[in-house]
């Protein structure tokens, strides 16, 4: 059978459950006798073993296997859950995230066999059995009870209403059978195998009973045969060869059951088994019924609230998405293009203006359903977090507690797969350098334990995560001392420098006041890259700081990176467009107006001092109005800082789609991209946060 085609829905799901399985775990750590998070993480477990046996990956699968079994085991309750089996667990979850990636590589899960953490998994299991592992565990080798003559199906118990189901069975002149299926010990997936066998047996008849129950098949819960007991129109070797035709099936051994003989059996010791099939019978019927049938209906019962959203959701691949983007990004391209044709032409009905506006009013709608689709919550990103800091923690010998809210806050998926890796940094420097030891921080005032805070909300158009910590925040002196002993400032530079300034040189690339570069973080190694990555997204970054009390790394990021709402500019004969996210206010200033700082032009509005861009000196255009005129300027924003752009002329809000300029044009960092407009023109799009 070839798998290679669910290869991308193996990896999704394997994602999934391991980050559920960290998050569960974490949850147990916390609350050891949770008997609901117990089974959450046995489930898990159990499907990952399925998915791995089914795709052939068997290390991933034994890994898994061992797993299932030491939760079995503290379900049943025959183990407690102890800190060291937490440490092992969670080192699991790295040997199955190893084998994840070398499968997303390559396709092969790789040669580590993780033989120490299979044999810890094993102590653990060893340690807490000192009680009996259950009354249905059948032995590892199919060996047949003497006492039933090599004929297992005689050792099943049967209450009085699946004897009655027989009875009437064999009163319409259908044969009882009992069957033993052996599956071979090289099988990956021995509950699938069984379920076939079912199958393929009740196309030629109904199986009234299964030893052990259908519940314990489905978990895996037997050695390597089964036993059955059936009614049938077909003849005994007809059955037999249906059960044989299923791959990896060793043997199938059958017979007429003799009703008379087996109620004349001795229960011998199988009474608890006795009450657990009496729990699994059916009521009697005037027809025959089969349990299994019933016993499968009850399994589909059990996710059933589920089962709409299963139905409703579908896993789309983000490359469609991507073309569904451009081909809407077209749309509105050729929209504008009509409008803009309708204007010019002067000439348009009523008619025609009214189904311009419609088809204004489709597109956005359009665009809008489309952004629904690609947006995801950040909590694909985050839940990964809480076992990092958990981490962290053990390896620096820090006490420290991460918050985390508004995980469901929604951004574009390509954005969410991208801020990972920053906000790993931020974090991580946040529990190196930013908390200081539990020592310190009595000595402070402080609580022992330090916090670290993550925080999402949306703001307007844009997204707004924060990381921050109660630590030891940033020693800007230290900062400067530095960059000046790396020559990256001079030391009257240094004199005249502000805190933000100082803490801005962070992100110069390489740049730390680490004392010693440890393998977790140095405070600046990465921050160059943070700031990179995030300005790539159209993003911003923030710092706050104050000394003693602890640090804000604030990340702005814009919601949509294909479509926005712009004011289109005129400066001389070119058109610009500014994202309106960007945008303040837009001022009517006299030349009169304009004042100099430190031989810089500025404008005061409403107490603020404002610094001015003109921006036909920045791009070296000559500008169309009379110095004597009227400045029109567009006021944008940064953060907490402002500035002015002067343009000649305002043209009006529109709606514009994004293209990128590609590598030829990267260095010219005041360009984020271009736009085609109605009139077939290119605009060149402003990247306000670079000018300011």
């Amino acid at each position: 059978m070839d798998v290679s085609q669910y290869l991308e829905i193996f990896l999704d799901e394997t994602d999934e459950h391991l980050q559920n399985l960290n998050t569960q775990i974490l949850q147990l750590e916390q609350e050891p006798d949770n008997m609901d998070t117990i089974n959450e993480i046995f489930r898990a477990a159990h499907s990952l073993k399925g998915m791995a046996g089914t795709m052939g990956y068997k290390r991933m699968q034994t890994l898994t296997h061992d797993m299932e079994n030491v939760f079995s085991e503290v379900r049943n309750g025959n183990i407690k859950v102890k800190a060291e089996m937490i440490d092992v667990l969670f080192q699991c979850l790295d040997a199955l995230d190893e084998y994840n990636a070398n499968i997303r590589e390559n396709a092969d899960e790789g040669t580590n066999d993780n033989e120490p953490l299979i044999k810890q998994l094993n102590e653990i299991m060893n340690d807490g059995k000192d009680q009996s592992d259950g009354v249905h565990e059948q032995p590892a080798t199919p060996e047949q009870p003497v006492a039933s003559g090599g004929k297992k199906w005689l050792e099943i118990k049967l209450g009085d209403s699946e004897r009655s189901v027989l009875k009437e069975a064999a009163k319409q002149g259908k044969n009882v059978y009992g069957l033993t299926v052996s599956i071979q010990e090289t099988c990956i997936l021995k509950a699938a195998r069984a379920f076939l066998v079912f199958k393929a047996i009740e196309e030629d008849g109904e199986i009234i009973v299964s030893d052990p129950p259908t519940q314990e098949i489905e978990d895996e819960k037997f050695g390597w045969d089964f036993s059955l007991i059936i009614i049938s129109d077909s003849t005994i070797d007809k059955v037999i060869e249906a059960a044989k035709n299923v791959s990896e099936i060793e043997d199938v051994v059958g017979d007429v059951l003799d009703l008379d003989h087996e109620a004349a059996a001795p229960p011998k010791t199988e009474e608890p088994k006795a009450e657990e099939e009496e729990q699994h019978s059916v009521p009697a019927a005037p027809a025959p019924v089969a349990p299994v049938k019933n016993d499968k209906k009850a399994e589909e019962k059990k996710p059933a609230a589920s089962k709409p959203v299963v139905n409703r959701t579908v896993r789309v691949d983000i490359e469609k998405l991507d073309t569904l983007m451009n081909l809407v990004s077209e749309l509105i391209i050729a929209k504008n293009s009509l409008v803009s044709a309708s204007t010019v032409s002067g000439t348009s009905s009523t008619a025609v203006n009214e189904q311009i506006e419609y088809l204004e009013s489709v597109t956005t709608s359009l665009h809008e359903s489309v952004m629904k689709v690609r947006m995801v919550p950040i909590e694909s990103t985050v839940s990964k977090f809480p076992r990092m800091v958990r981490d962290l923690q053990k390896k620096l010998g820090k006490k420290m507690e991460l918050y985390m809210s508004g995980e469901e806050t929604e951004l574009d998926r390509t954005v969410v797969d991208e801020i990972g890796d920053p906000l790993m940094h931020l974090l991580r420097n946040s529990a190196d350098h930013g908390l200081e030891s539990a020592e310190l921080r009595k000595e402070r005032g402080k609580p022992e334990v330090g916090s670290i805070f993550l925080d999402a909300y949306q703001d307007g158009n844009n997204v707004v995560i924060e990381v921050r910590d109660d630590g030891n925040g940033i020693d800007t002196q230290a900062v400067r001392n530095k960059a000046i002993e790396r020559g990256v400032i001079t030391p009257e530079q240094a004199e005249n420098m502000s805190e933000k300034d100082s803490i801005e040189l962070l992100f110069n690339a390489g740049f730390s006041t680490a004392k010693v570069v440890s393998d977790v973080s140095g405070r600046g190694v990465g921050l160059d890259v943070v700031k990179s990555k995030i300005e790539a997204l159209s993003g911003e970054v923030e710092v706050k700081s104050k000394l003693g009390e602890g640090s804000s790394w604030i990340i702005r990021l814009p919601l949509t990176l294909a479509i926005i709402q712009a004011l289109m500019v005129d400066i001389g004969n070119e058109k610009y467009a500014i994202s309106l996210g960007a945008i303040q206010t837009i001022e009517d200033i006299p030349p009169r107006d304009v004042k100099l700082v430190q031989a810089k032009e500025v404008i005061q509005l409403r107490d603020l001092v404002i610094p001015l861009i003109r921006l036909n000196a920045i791009l070296d255009i000559e500008s169309k109005k009379d110095p004597e005129e009227n400045m029109v300027v567009v006021i944008v924003k940064k953060g907490d800082k402002l500035a002015g752009l002067v343009v000649d002329e305002l043209i009006g809000q529109q709606e514009i789609v994004i293209k990128p300029l590609g590598k030829y044009v990267s260095k010219c960092k005041v360009i984020s991209g271009a736009t085609v407009l109605g009139d077939g023109e290119v605009a060149l799009i402003l990247d306000a946060n670079t000018l300011i």
